[in-house]
């Protein structure tokens, strides 16, 4: 069971650190999408139409608008998700496979989406717990924090790697598991204080943090005008650059618009601006300035994904969620050597460990490969953990202790050259976009990193040897 949780968590916490460049890879999946800096009014409203005409069912309308960072405009409904160029046309369907594929394993487990997102919020909070109970069971943990000893016995050098890895980076893992839990465990957190504070109301709840919504009217009516409301964004929060315009109940008496500002000097996700069916203002939901409680709710997501400040931030995030995972897989280290030092080896499941830690980063590449080759993501899940439940299934009976790492690290490398090469070759003309072969540059270093014997050496120190 250990095993499996440990190895559940640092899949949570791999995926993680991935997907804070979720928008990066995206864009390297769909290199043809169109570079867009600037969405006017009136083709916001021509994209729009466009999109309700295709899919007059829906309930709700998405316009991704592009943010210095995101460089595009993306028109969604309920059942599509479509790119537009920057006068609102249509220019095709979109859909990033292995992105997809990464977000769903990092939210659900590919499991069900609700029972899912539970069970990854669990594991958030039986993070912060490993982290907090760490510092009390070690009490001159901070005394010791800048004494690092990786000679001698292997197990006492990997205890001082895992502990020392831990107090650095204890308080970007606990903000991090913590928030992750929280959006996790929304719902059910959300269920228990509508009965302990709001009298049971699920909806009077919602209204206190999200903002309240008036009861649709489904009245056909002519479609509404976005135009108007974006015009009328611009002067009544010129220094909110809107991101997202959300259209509720399309074609009815009761549609309304949502456009979400951004607030570049606040952590949350941004405040919304509402706006009725002729455009005119009607109110903004206060997730700046409103009750202590609903900024926070409105900051959770961008404090876990890193979603605010440079591309700095991102690349911090991804290191020390790395380190995370060095940590994860230290602690499992170290209980392998400490049966061993105690006459109960394992080492069946030592390199069913070392097979689960080196085989996630090695199939998380190979289904990259093959996403663009044209796979979709209902292919890349059953890849994945059919493949990791076999390499470790494999190594449990017939490997050795740091096989698994010796075979399936240049395995990781080679899928990721294999990747890049073959985006080249399908999508060459896109890489006069820096985003395009920024992103390559970075896939193909860290598979030659990780090809080259050098990579070897340095995991000589590395608790994930094993």
């Amino acid at each position: 069971m250990g095993l499996v949780i440990s190895a559940l968590l640092f899949i949570i916490c791999l995926s993680g650190a991935i997907a804070v460049f979720e928008d990066e890879i995206g864009w390297w999946e769909r290199p043809e999408t169109p570079h867009v800096s600037v969405v006017t009014p009136q083709a916001a409203q021509t994209a729009a139409d466009a999109a309700i005409a295709s899919d007059p069912e829906t309930k709700h309308l998405y316009l991704y608008l592009p943010r210095e960072n995101w460089p595009r405009f993306l028109v969604g409904t309920d059942n599509s998700m479509r790119t537009a160029d920057a006068d609102g046309r249509l220019t095709g369907e979109y859909e990033s496979a292995w992105n997809d594929f990464l977000i769903h394993m990092h939210y659900y487990l590919h499991l069900p989406e609700t029972f899912g997102m539970i069970i990854v919020a669990i594991f958030g909070v039986m993070l912060v717990a490993m982290s907090l109970s760490g510092f009390l069971a070690h009490p001159r943990i901070f005394r010791n924090a800048f004494r690092l000893k990786l000679q001698g016995q292997p197990r006492l050098s990997q205890a001082d790697i895992h502990n020392r890895l831990s107090v650095w980076t204890a308080p970007f893992h606990i903000i991090v598991a913590a928030s992750g839990a929280m959006i996790g465990l929304f719902v059910v957190v959300a269920y228990i204080l509508a009965q302990t504070s709001f009298d049971g109301d699920n909806r009077a709840l919602s209204e206190a943090v999200f903002g309240t919504e008036a009861e649709p009217d489904l009245t056909p009516a002519p479609m509404a005008d976005i135009s108007a409301a974006l015009t009328n964004m611009q002067e009544i929060a010129p220094d909110a650059p809107q991101f997202l315009l959300v259209l509720h109940d399309p074609g009815t008496a009761g549609q309304h618009i949502g456009i979400y500002g951004e607030h570049t000097d606040r952590l949350i996700y941004g405040e919304t601006y509402e706006f009725d069916a002729k455009g005119a203002f009607t109110g903004r939901d206060h997730a700046s300035d409103g009750e202590l409680g609903q900024q926070i709710a409105s900051s959770i997501y961008r404090i876990h994904f890193g979603d605010f400040g440079s591309h700095y931030i991102k690349i911090a995030y991804l290191f020390l969620g790395l380190i995370l995972c060095v940590i994860i897989s230290g602690g499992m280290n170290i209980y392998f050597l400490k049966s061993a030092e105690q006459g109960r080896p394992k080492p069946r499941l030592e390199a069913a460990w070392s097979a689960l830690v080196w085989g996630s980063p090695a199939l998380l590449a190979i289904t990259l490969f093959l996403a663009v080759l044209g796979a979709g993501s209902n292919l890349l899940t059953p890849v994945f953990w059919l493949g990791l439940t076999l390499t470790a299934v494999i190594s449990a009976f017939y490997g050795q202790k740091g096989r698994a790492g010796k075979c399936l690290r240049p395995i990781t490398g080679l899928s990721l050259l294999a990747a890049v090469t073959a985006h080249i070759a399908l999508h060459a003309p896109t890489y006069s976009n820096p985003y395009i072969w920024v992103t390559a540059l970075v896939l193909s270093l860290t598979g030659i990193a990780l090809i080259g014997p050098g990579f070897a050496r340095i995991l000589k120190l590395s608790p994930t040897t094993a």
